[in-house]
């Protein structure tokens, strides 16, 4: 019996006993109880965070040469619309800046990379949910790589994320101007980290699991310390994102009548931490880029930005609310179209100096307005749309080398204990594993010479597989056909499944979208349409695997049939190639998503919703039935007896449910076979 299960049947055994004003009692009870335990936990964090010592202590017993060191920005991120109206709004917010490859403490009020914490967690995984709710109150502040460039590396530290970053880097600079870049440009070039041996990252930190980052900067610095880089992390409110790699200039005067940079120094007791200062010698450096991102419901996905920003560790070249970051996007005609400024309140923070009523005031100062950042954002945005000044765009599939929106839950596979809980929740990562087995067995049947990349959907996962048709073995490049395919979110694993052939599923999801914010989207990216379903149609199987297919697969597929409405081209290959263990994450998905479509109008999390209340209906009247039937036996049989019957139709009832429960989950098993 899970937790959900426990407090049902605690719920019933309340609602039995006819206690007055149960149920007002239960939810004013377990509402309060909820404040009480937020309250409590939050000053619990907040003594921890003040009383305890903000000392660095490096993670890692390995002497380490990093950039600058760990610092606070209190900012202001300032918009303002020129064209085609006039708007501004402003957000306040908190960033953290570290340097790249420090994996640190500052008390309990700074964490950076602490694997013992368990607060990225990566999709699917089932751990104790104590045990992250610990990790979210142990520091008040956490930055994890996990939440940062791209998705799927989970477990590395921001160095090593960097570095399979810039290693997997697509060339997304595109200097020639107003030139789009093809939306199946594969991987075509890589960075080599060893160019940029030191990097500075600033990004919003998590708290208490939440974590809302518009923009994160990555300063990359090169062999002798000087800003020569840029990566801007550009996050929607869609949780998609963007990564652009920019190779910046100086665009001042050089700092010659600065002072001269303070000397290296170790930031920690124990002196494993030796903190290098900045060698920039210009105020400001600027770059041009293409953001490709749906980045605002009023804004086309295509468009140029000019960047200007400063080095944030040169702390000389810092005044009073200085803007060290400004980004204006133009229109097609080079005008303004919006600004953008990160002003910093004041000098960065050291951590380590800030006294205990520092502490105080900053965290009251600066938790708050940054988890208010989305809702802000959205208020800002209907009020423009309701005011009938700028129509709202729909969203917009994400071009390739973006970063599609998180993988939900549901669309996890995850095999529950609790009653009812059966195929309803089936997977997109692995259904992702279906597909990726699809293309494998119709590309070794291919007859032509082909070298297929695929690219999974970038919202799990950062692998790049690479197939070749048996005829292109031994061959050399120029002599191969080339093809590249990569979703663009998530949810094409979940439709794809459904179509009835394959050239229709194709030509479906590789149709412009025709939407204004960007009228040649597609949700899936290929780079030749003939290619790939002339590789698709060559089969995924022999004559012989269909012989071989059993009576249970074709009973299957008669159910997957009846329960669609239709046939689709992926049972026959499910069902008749793929292993027990996939047969049944492929059945799961199909029966969830045609429940949807009957029972919630196609919405998976509305679907959820109906499940979970029927499920939980469902156990009471297991329950109740259960409780009848014990009563009655129990008042039979032992009526006379120094047994309370009651108190024994009780312990027949929770002995029953509980067995209950345990055949059902059995039988969701032998079914699901």
């Amino acid at each position: 019996m899970n937790p959900t299960d426990v407090v049902l049947v605690l719920l019933y055994l309340g609602h039995q006993a006819q206690v007055p004003a149960f149920w007002t009692r239960a939810f004013l009870g377990g509402a309060g109880l909820l404040i009480l335990l937020t309250v409590l936990s939050l000053m619990v964090m907040l003594a921890r965070a003040v009383l305890t010592s903000r000392q660095l202590v490096s993670l890692s017993d390995k002497p380490l040469s990093v950039i600058g060191k760990p610092l606070l920005f209190p900012v202001n991120f300032m918009h303002m619309r020129l064209s085609p109206v006039k708007d501004k709004f402003s957000n306040r917010f908190l960033i953290v800046g570290v340097p790249v490859g420090l994996r640190c403490r500052i008390g309990n009020l700074v964490a950076v990379d602490d694997s013992s914490l368990d607060v990225s967690p990566a999709p699917g995984d089932e751990k104790w949910f104590w045990k992250r709710i610990w990790s979210h109150l142990s520091c008040w502040w956490t930055i994890d790589a996990a939440k940062l460039l791209h998705r799927g590396d989970h477990g590395v530290d921001l160095r090593k994320k960097l570095d399979n970053f810039l290693m997997s880097q697509v060339d997304t600079r595109c200097s020639i101007p107003n030139e789009r870049m093809a939306d199946h440009t594969p991987p075509s070039q890589n960075e080599d980290p060893a160019q940029w041996p030191f990097a500075y990252m600033m990004s919003v930190p998590q708290f208490m699991g939440w974590y809302r980052n518009v923009v994160s900067w990555w300063y990359l610095y090169n062999e002798q310390r000087e800003l020569d880089a840029l990566i801007l992390e550009i996050n929607n409110s869609y949780e998609e994102k963007r990564n652009i790699l920019i190779r910046v200039r100086p665009t001042s005067d050089k700092l010659s009548a600065l002072p001269s940079s303070p000397n290296a120094e170790f930031i920690d007791d124990r002196q494993l931490v030796q903190s290098l200062p900045s060698e920039t010698r210009a105020r400001f450096y600027g770059g041009e880029w293409y953001k490709y991102i749906f980045a605002s419901p009023f804004e086309k996905v295509d468009g140029v930005v000019s960047q200007r920003m400063m080095d944030p560790l040169k702390r000389s070249a810092w005044t009073s609310k200085a803007s060290f970051s400004n980004m204006t996007t133009l229109d097609e005609t080079g005008q303004v179209r919006m600004a953008t400024r990160l002003v910093c309140d004041g000098p960065p923070i050291d951590p380590m100096q800030m006294s205990n009523w520092d502490v105080i005031k900053l965290v009251f100062r600066m938790t708050l307005p940054g988890m208010l950042t989305t809702a802000e954002i959205v208020i800002k945005a209907l009020r423009i749309r309701f005011s009938g000044a700028m129509q709202m765009n729909k969203k917009t599939p994400v071009r390739s080398g973006s970063v599609g929106r998180h993988i939900t839950k549901m669309e996890l596979y995850v095999y529950r204990s609790s009653i009812f809980d059966t195929l309803l929740t089936s997977t997109a990562s692995d259904l992702e594993t279906i597909f990726r087995a699809y293309l494998a067995r119709c590309i070794a049947n291919c007859p032509e010479p082909v070298k297929l990349t695929y690219l999974p959907c970038r919202s799990f996962t950062n692998d790049v597989v690479v197939m070749q048709s048996p005829a292109s073995l031994g061959k050399h490049e120029t002599s191969l056909r080339h093809l590249s395919v990569e979703p663009a979110d998530p949810a094409f694993y979940t439709r794809f499944i459904n179509y009835k052939d394959v050239r229709s599923a194709i030509e479906q999801e590789t149709k412009e979208t025709g939407l204004p914010a960007d009228p040649t989207s597609r949700y899936l990216i290929v780079s030749d349409v003939e290619l790939l379903l002339s590789v698709l149609e060559s089969g995924p199987y022999e004559k012989a695997d269909l012989c071989e297919s059993s009576t249970a697969s074709q009973k299957h597929s008669t159910m997957l049939s009846t329960c669609r409405g239709t046939s689709a081209f992926m049972d026959e290959f499910a069902l008749s190639i793929l292993d027990p263990s996939s047969r049944t994450v492929y059945m799961a998905a199909s029966f969830r998503l045609s429940m949807a479509r009957r029972l919630a109008f196609g919405s998976l999390r509305l679907f959820r919703i109906f499940s979970s209340v029927a499920a939980l209906v469902s156990q009471w009247l297991l329950l109740d039935g259960l409780s009848f039937v014990c009563g009655r036996i129990a008042v039979d049989k032992l009526t006379g007896s120094h047994l309370d019957p009651r108190w024994t139709g009780t312990a027949g009832m929770l002995l029953g449910y509980g067995s209950a429960i345990t055949a059902v989950n059995a039988l969701k098993k032998w079914a699901l076979r």
